[in-house]
């Protein structure tokens, strides 16, 4: 019975912490302009092209020059953040 209860404890631990876990760059995530609890650090939520639909995590940025040559700072949706996207 201890046995079984703590099999339980370690597997609801395991899903607490996956379902807590922040998105890196690239990945997806699900709340535009979402950033602490949506993805790691310098991240937000948006758009990584102008044609695109997916959210995904970006490098936040202040101006083009915080970004890869073939990406624009534009502004994330719904927030005062811009983010790194892709050049279409």
């Amino acid at each position: 019975m201890k046995e079984r209860a703590l099999a339980v404890a370690s597997t609801l631990l395991f899903l607490l912490a996956a379902c807590s876990s922040e998105s890196e760059i690239g990945e997806a995530c699900d709340r535009p302009g979402g950033t602490v609890d949506f993805c790691e650090g310098g991240l937000v939520c948006g758009k990584p092209a102008d044609s695109s639909s997916a959210l995904v995590c970006i490098p936040i940025c202040l101006d083009d020059k915080d970004c890869p040559n073939d990406a624009d700072c534009k502004g994330v949706e719904g927030t005062n953040l811009k983010g790194c996207r892709f050049k279409d």
